[in-house]
């Protein structure tokens, strides 16, 4: 996992640079480990033993982390315990699994809204992209962030004759919300430019989220 500088703050430029650092559910795992760490706990795996002895631990699931404490002298079935839970997701526009297009000499990269995007909030914006590769590695698999932090993609904005009262353009999210970020007839492979900026080899069987 990549290692990510951590978050102490709780002010409001804690907040932003806490936002600043987790563009994405995986990015915010790796930031809230980070301080994690950084106060005493320490990341298990899922499935291997957990010790029994009182201490600070957590565990890293995709885009999840739960994190708990056991000390304390009262050790009895009945002791008390506090839940906190917070949600890391959020709307945005998410790469396709065949992101490569072509259409009228633009070179195109296929999106696809998540959740309740505000599809129009998205249009004529310099976007970058963030996620996370999941790569091979020997008989295994690591995940590896990405992050680019770089207008590479923008989705433009329909042209108002395309709509049929020519007073609000209706987006459909299969069709109107592809990202350009070049000129040519042949599509170009963007996972391998995000392999190149990501600092890996080209994925021959990659999955992430965008």
């Amino acid at each position: 996992m990549l290692c990510m500088p951590s978050i102490t703050n709780a002010d409001a430029q804690g907040l932003c640079n806490f936002v600043d650092l987790s563009p994405s559910p995986f990015h915010v795992c790796a930031t809230v480990a980070a301080t994690l760490t950084d106060n005493g706990f320490a990341e298990l795996d899922e499935t291997a033993g957990w010790p029994v002895d009182p201490g600070r631990y957590y565990v890293i699931r995709g885009g999840s982390l739960i994190a708990w404490s056991t000390e304390g002298d009262d050790t009895s079935p009945a002791r008390p315990f506090r839940i906190v839970g917070g949600h890391t997701d959020s709307p945005n526009l998410r790469v396709k699994q065949h992101p490569d297009l072509a259409s009228a000499g633009w070179q195109l990269v296929g999106l696809e809204p998540y959740g309740g995007a505000w599809l129009n909030s998205w249009l004529d914006r310099d976007l970058g992209v963030s996620g996370r590769f999941t790569v091979r590695a020997g008989h295994t698999t690591e995940d590896v962030l990405v992050r680019v932090d770089k207008p590479v993609l923008r989705v433009p904005q329909l042209a108002i004759h395309l709509s049929e009262d020519r007073k609000g353009v209706q987006l459909d999210p299969q069709r109107h919300v592809n990202g350009v970020w070049g000129i040519g007839g042949e599509p170009r492979s963007f996972i391998d430019y995000l392999a190149e900026e990501t600092g890996i080899d080209a994925p021959r069987s990659s999955a992430g989220n965008s």
